[in-house]
C-alpha cells in the first residue's frame, strides 16, 4: 500500500513580524476520494515558531466518491505547516486559509498541484 504525503511547506501567517492573530484565523483542508474504495486521511498541523511542534491531528475515512473537510485554528500561529497523509493515490487535497471575516486569504490557498507531494 502506498502512502501519499502532502505538505504546505512552511506558511507565514503573521501580519507583521510580531502581531497576532495572524492573517488566516482558520485553515480548512478539503479532501476528495476519486477512488473506487474507501481511503484514510490523516491531517497534522504544526507550529513552526522556532521549534516544530505538533498542534493538532485529525483522522477520518472517505468513502469512494466522497469528500470531507476539517478546520484548524491557526490564529495564534506566526508560522505553520499542514501535512496530509492518505493511503490512496486517488485522494486529492486542497487547503484554504480564511481571515476573521471568513474570506479566503489568497496567499494561503493550496491546490493539489501546489502541495509538496511524496509517495512512499
Amino acid at each position: 500500500m502506498s502512502i501519499v504525503t502532502y505538505s504546505t511547506g512552511p506558511v507565514e501567517n503573521a501580519i507583521n513580524i510580531s502581531t497576532l492573530p495572524g492573517e488566516s484565523r482558520t485553515f480548512l483542508v478539503k479532501a476528495v476520494n476519486n477512488g473506487l474504495s474507501s481511503a484514510r486521511v490523516k491531517i497534522k498541523l504544526f507550529r513552526l515558531n522556532g521549534t516544530k511542534v505538533l498542534v493538532a491531528t485529525r483522522t477520518f475515512t472517505l468513502a469512494a466518491g466522497s469528500s470531507d473537510y476539517r478546520v484548524f485554528n491557526v490564529a495564534q500561529l506566526f508560522q505553520f505547516e499542514v501535512q496530509i497523509k492518505t493511503d490512496s493515490k486517488k485522494v486529492l487535497v486542497s487547503g484554504w486559509g480564511k481571515n476573521a471575516s471568513g474570506r479566503l486569504v489568497a496567499a494561503h490557498r493550496y491546490t493539489p498541484e501546489e502541495f509538496a507531494k511524496k509517495v512512499n
